[in-house]
């Protein structure tokens, strides 16, 4: 799943990882294509979740891009 926020791109995929389980994938872009993060995890969460989780990080770098450095 793919959205913007904020001028932002938010990618979220579930993907079969090398061991053969499902993962979930994510990274943050900004509008000039720096990457703000970008990571996995084994959760059981829902891509909608994460996109959440994502936009929070989003949030928070907007108003603390020294953080990001």
């Amino acid at each position: 799943m793919k959205v913007q926020y904020k001028n932002y791109e938010i990618e979220v995929t579930k993907e079969k990882c090398l061991a053969g389980y499902d993962m979930i994938f994510y990274s943050i872009f900004n509008e000039g294509g720096f990457e703000v993060t970008s990571s996995f995890t084994e959760s059981e969460d829902t891509i909608k979740s994460i996109v959440e989780d994502c936009k929070e990080i989003v949030d928070d770098f907007i108003l603390h891009p020294e953080d990001y450095e």
